[in-house]
Formats: C-alpha cells, structure tokens, sequence
C-alpha cells in the first residue's frame, strides 16, 4: 500500500486537474479574444478561418490576404508573446516567493527588472554589444539582470548568513539604484529618437512582436519552467526556512544561486 503523502500528493493532483483544465481553456479563449479584437473589424468566423489556416498551412483568398496578415503576422505573435512572457514572470514569482518566504514577492522586488533595464539602454543607447546583432537586446539585459541579482546577494549578505527580510530590503534598496542609473541614461542621451525608444522599452510594449522573437522567450521560459518543475520539493523545503531545508537535505545557499541566475533569465 503507498504511504500516506503519496497519496495525498495525488489527491491532491486529481483535485487540481478541474481547475488546471478550465484555466487552460480560458487561456485559449483570451488568445482567440486578444487575436480577434482589434482597430481593424475581422469577424469571429474570419479569425478562427484565418487561424485554421494557418495552423494547418491551408490557403485563403487573395481578397482575404491583408486580413489574413493582420490576423497571422501582427496580432497572433503578440498574443502569443504576451501569454508566454506572463507565464514566465508567474513562474519565477512562485519561486522568489518561495525564497524570500513572502507571497507579496516577484522578480520586480529584487531589482531584476530594474538592473535588466540597465543593460538593454545600454543597447539601445550606446549601442553596446552591437556585434550580437539582433541578440544584443537580450544578451544585455540578462547579464546586468543577471550581475544585479549578484550584487543584491553580495550586499545581502552578512556573517551569520541571508535572511529573507534582508534580501528583500536589499533589492528593493538597489532597485532605485538601478533605476536612478537608467533615468540618468536616458536623460543624458545624445538622440532624442533614442532615448524616446529606450522609455517605450522601460514602459513595456508588445506592439513590435513578430514570429522570429516568440521562439527564444518560449525556450527561456520553458527551459526555467522545467528547471523549478524539477526542483520543486527543494523550493518547499526552502519555504519553511533555512533550517529545515538544511535538515532536509537541501542546501538553501546554493539553491539560492541557482534560483538567482534562473530568474534573471527568464525575467
């Protein structure tokens, strides 16, 4: 006979299915609300015709070819975009609340947003690491996201160890920093058309999403979610405290390292 936790962990499961099964389903019909409506008018029979097409590779009316772009080139990347990057900040929002023990906590807390926006003004400014072409963007951004969660962890610090009070009070601190930096950034650019790119950027934007730049956020964002899927039970054991994840068998240290560079990618 299984023991009692396997059991109640698939209690557990079978109860959650109902309700993983009709977000699922809400989530398909915002998709298709978010495709559909638009300024240009194209009707709901139109849409899903536009979408049949182009998930099955069939073929529309030359009459019907601007809306069908409209539908398959402008609106479906964005949509798609949007859900993939909303599944990644929740994603990393559980597991940074389960490192500071905070339900109110998410990745913005700890500066990665902020220290990420360093780097891609950097870009967008400067023109810094232009040889990476079209990767240069996020290339940037992860490693000031990634060098900002390092700095947050290192003044976080103190001899008797990381408290989770003290890390948030530190990122919160070093995300003003952060931003303070990107306000002088834009502030100082030479190019007005620049700078006015660099705000849309910091105010966050979905309208230039196109098909070549949902693959690299899905794979960030897949690849993250995979690895706290697989380290699941050691971020449980975190959230009840350094010591009983230390009892546990789970070092809260490294895990913590580990958590850091994950969420700075994929946020």
């Amino acid at each position: 006979m299984p023991p009692p936790s396997t059991l109640s962990a698939g209690r557990r499961r079978r109860s959650a299915a109902p309700l993983v099964l009709g977000l699922a389903v809400l989530l398909l019909a915002s998709l298709v609300c978010g495709v559909g409506l638009g300024a240009a008018g194209i009707g709901w029979a139109e849409v899903l015709r536009f979408l049949w097409a182009g998930l099955t590779g069939g073929t529309v009316r030359a009459g019907d070819a601007a809306a069908y772009t409209i539908v398959w080139e402008i609106r479906l990347p964005r949509t798609v975009l949007g859900a993939v990057v909303g599944a990644g900040l929740a994603a990393v929002g559980t597991a940074v609340q389960a490192m500071v023990r905070n339900a109110l906590a998410d990745p913005f807390v700890l500066g990665v947003s902020s220290g990420a926006a360093v780097g891609a003004n950097a870009v967008i400014l400067l023109g810094a690491f232009a040889g990476l072409g079209v990767w240069a963007l996020s290339a940037s951004a992860f490693a000031s996201a990634l060098a900002a969660m390092a700095l947050v962890y290192a003044v976080a610090r103190s001899p008797h160890g990381l408290t989770p009070l003290r890390l948030i009070l530190t990122g919160t601190a070093l995300a003003f920093g952060f931003e303070a930096v990107t306000t002088v950034m834009v502030f100082g650019a030479a190019r007005g058309e620049a700078a006015r790119a660099a705000m849309m950027w910091l105010l966050g934007s979905l309208g230039g999403a196109t098909w070549a730049q949902v693959p690299l956020a899905a794979v960030t964002v897949a690849a993250g979610w995979a690895w706290l899927r697989v380290r699941a039970e050691a971020l449980n054991a975190l959230a009840m405290g350094d010591e009983t994840a230390a009892a546990l068998g789970v070092p809260p240290g490294r895990l913590r390292r580990e958590l850091f560079a994950v969420t700075a990618a994929v946020t």
